[in-house]
């Protein structure tokens, strides 16, 4: 029972909202892109693609490794297939 409360914890978390995909799309494509550069593709602000890279990496579905500059966005096994 244990595991089945776990799994129904978890699994909500992972549900992606139209925009969020939409990002992790763009992320999948290119993983350098800039907020700026999703945020032109998209037509939203850069605050909003922010917003939503927090959203993404709360869920544990991206995270980002290495600096602002330079560094590149790696997806989770999960969301990437």
């Amino acid at each position: 029972m244990a595991g089945l409360a776990e799994t129904t914890q978890k699994t909500p978390q992972r549900i992606l909202t139209g925009l969020e995909t939409k990002i992790l799309n763009e992320i999948i494509k290119n993983p350098r892109i800039s907020r700026r550069e999703i945020a032109n593709i998209l037509k939203i602000s850069p605050d909003t693609v922010k917003e939503y890279l927090e959203k993404l990496k709360k869920k544990k579905v991206i995270k980002r490794v290495g600096p602002d500059r330079g560094g590149y966005w790696m997806v989770s096994e999960e969301e990437s297939r």
